[in-house]
């Protein structure tokens, strides 16, 4: 991949562009875990009406990495999410033609940077489904444990096993997702 790289905080204008690039990633991430019907469905609209709630709230914050000037992914948290976990990471989606090159970690240091200045002493987690190896494996490479299995509602409606991944301080976050030239 070649390009500038650029990386902004998310508002409320990024949400059409947020809804759109979280339904495309859901529908190739998510295809045999979650249902074909819901992803085959109006989850442009479905994600729409979730983010438009999400990026009003007030609860969370996010970012948005493009390159050249394109959405790539992005990355949101919920500070302070849980009081022994820390903050939550409620979403991280590279498009796949991006994957591979670095975006993820980028994504996941803004929020370690982030995490670093606001709430240093808590940790940082996650929630991944247990059939995504793929995630699971990324997670792994940037230094998340997996510390606890459990079956959580899933957006389909069925319920999915899925497993928390934590990193105990955001530096701990912030080394595995400093990009290694």
């Amino acid at each position: 991949m070649s390009g500038a790289v650029s990386v902004h905080a998310i508002t409320a204008a990024d949400l059409a562009t947020v809804a759109t690039l979280h339904a495309t990633s859901w529908r190739r991430a998510y295809r045999g875990i979650l249902g074909d019907d819901y992803l085959d469905g109006d989850l442009v609209a479905e994600r729409t009406a979730v983010w438009r709630e999400k990026l009003t709230d007030g609860v969370g914050l996010g970012w948005m990495v493009r390159v050249d000037d394109t959405p790539a992914g992005f990355v949101f948290v919920r500070p302070r999410e849980d009081a022994r976990w820390g903050t939550l990471v409620d979403n991280l989606h590279v498009l796949a033609d991006y994957q591979g090159h670095g975006l993820g970690r980028r994504l996941l240091h803004e929020v370690a940077t982030w995490c670093a200045q606001h709430a240093p002493d808590d940790g940082v987690y996650l929630w991944v489904f247990t059939d995504n190896t793929p995630a699971r494996g990324f997670y792994a490479r940037v230094g998340g444990a997996e510390v606890e299995a459990v079956e959580q509602l899933a957006s389909d409606g069925r319920v999915l096993p899925e497993l928390r991944v934590s990193w105990r301080t955001p530096l701990a976050l912030m080394d595995g997702a400093t990009v290694r030239l």
